[in-house]
């Protein structure tokens, strides 16, 4: 197979439970977390969950919404000469559903609250055009809501249409902020943890959510980090997971290496979606024995900012890319035995500048993807 044409990362941000980049990379260091709580409302009862909260809350409306994904274009903007604006396209991952739909459904189904409802529908595809419109930017926009594959799915795709010659640059960008209505889906199906997340350990109770906006700026510029290649697919056994043998997990990983022409023993490192929930974790543990050694160095980002859905593509490859860039990669906190012994994800942090780094993204739904970036040596 013929490998995919690489692309560069040009720039990346995040903001999250641990802050901006700077302040996250810096807590990752110091394996420090940021873990809140939640109230749910579900059926008359009102449980409090863990939860990985923004510091400065954005409201579930339309204009926080838009003033939250206009600052970070904004500073991704900050390197993009204002020529090449006109040949750069944004795309936006997000799991968010429509506000307007749950405000229609809120206002007319439940017969205990009734009202008149007059619709004044936006979407995310309404910010994407109006923020390119406001900077600028290529009428071509598009947003991805693939559940935890969302901004992976979008990263991926940048990647397409700027080799297709069909855009410049992109710049990716993953949302994700408190949902009542997921939250309470994960809660009903007893897939939260009542404290934090554990990934791949034999005591681990579920997963924790959490809140992020992150971005990245995609190019043919020079940079030291790339974009190698990578593999989605949907393939699930079951609605809400994969197959506990890792299959469809296994084909994911394998293809992303064929369509990088990369082989296993090329990869320096491992960034697993480990969720810590009981299957998910399971399936991804399998899957990853099937296909490396015992040896393979892995590691996870959830148990310092949360499963955030639909941003964890872009925000866990930027946290990732920020802790090589500053010379490690993190120890996975709260494990202590891993469920398949002879794999274990990283205890210490580990000294690391440069290498080429698979990111997987097994998600809801049987959404699954892998990734694979590189940053040369210098």
């Amino acid at each position: 197979m013929s490998k995919m044409a690489s692309v560069n990362i040009l720039n990346f941000e995040v903001l999250c439970s641990q802050g901006d980049l700077k302040q996250s990379v810096d807590a990752i260091k110091n394996q420090k977390t940021n873990i809140s709580s939640k109230t749910l409302e579900i059926d008359g009862e009102k449980p409090k969950v863990p939860y990985y909260l923004l510091d400065e809350p954005i409201a579930q409306n339309q204009d926080d919404i838009y003033k939250t994904l206009k600052e970070l274009v904004s500073k991704l903007l900050f390197g993009i000469d204002k020529s090449k604006r006109g040949s750069t396209a944004l795309l936006i991952g997000t799991s968010l559903i429509d506000w307007h739909l749950v405000d229609a459904i809120n206002s007319c189904a439940y017969e205990y609250k009734k009202t008149p409802y007059n619709s004044q529908k936006r979407s995310i595809d309404s910010y994407a055009l109006d923020l390119s419109k406001e900077f600028g930017l290529s009428e071509f926009t598009m947003s991805i809501n693939t559940a935890c594959t969302s901004s992976a799915n979008a990263f991926l795709e940048a990647r397409n249409l700027i080799n297709a010659g069909v855009i410049e640059q992109a710049i990716v960008v993953g949302l994700e902020i408190f949902s009542p209505v997921m939250s309470s889906g994960f809660y009903s199906m007893d897939l939260l943890s009542k404290t934090h997340p554990k990934p791949f350990d034999i005591n681990r109770d579920g997963l924790v959510l959490g809140e992020a906006v992150a971005g990245m700026v995609l190019g043919k510029a020079d940079s030291a980090w790339s974009l190698e290649g990578g593999f989605s697919n949907c393939n699930s056994q079951t609605i809400t997971s994969v197959s506990q043998s890792g299959e469809e997990c296994v084909e994911v990983m394998q293809k992303a290496l064929e369509n990088s022409t990369l082989h296993v023993e090329d990869i320096t490192a491992l960034k697993a979606h480990a969720t810590g929930s009981n299957s998910n974790d399971l399936a991804e543990i399998n899957a990853i024995s099937k296909l490396f050694k015992p040896s393979l160095v892995f590691t996870a980002f959830k148990p310092y900012i949360g499963h955030t859905i639909g941003a964890s593509g872009v925000l866990e490859i930027a946290l990732l890319m920020g802790t090589i860039d500053a010379g490690f990669l993190p120890k996975t906190l709260f494990t202590k035995e891993s469920i398949k012994p002879e794999f274990k994800p990283l205890c210490e942090h580990k000294k690391c500048d440069n290498g080429v780094f698979m990111c997987n993204y097994f998600g809801f739904g049987g959404n699954n993807t892998s990734i694979i970036v590189k940053k040369k040596k210098i």
